[in-house]
């Protein structure tokens, strides 16, 4: 698909979040992949994923958007409540473990 076609995607998307009052919390490209299996005699795809905060009613529109849109071979919505909690805790043990390594580096 040109890339033209993929930002337009893209595009919509993030101004239908700033539409319905949403957030995105992130965007990371992951590139072109090999599919699993052949979808509609396509081998590759572009992945990409966002995270956003929003209401119910913009994943529902996202859903329809990407199900009507014939250049979408497939999404997935997950809708993850208590991602913030987990990140806080791993972000924690991140640094107290990053921490410990420094100290020991240092000779303590």
């Amino acid at each position: 698909m040109p890339e033209s076609d993929v930002n337009a995607i893209l595009d919509r998307f993030e101004s239908s979040v700033k539409n319905h009052g949403g957030e995105i919390t992130l965007k990371d490209p992951w590139g072109t992949k090999k599919l699993a299996y052949e979808i509609r005699k396509q081998t590759t795809g572009d992945y990409y994923l966002y995270r956003f905060k929003g209401d119910n009613t913009l994943v529902q529109e996202a859903d329809r958007d990407y199900r009507l849109d014939d250049r979408v071979l497939r999404h997935l919505i997950v809708i993850d409540e208590e991602w913030d909690e987990r990140n806080r805790v791993a972000l924690a043990k991140r640094a107290e473990q990053r921490s410990r390594s420094e100290g020991a580096s240092d000779g303590r």
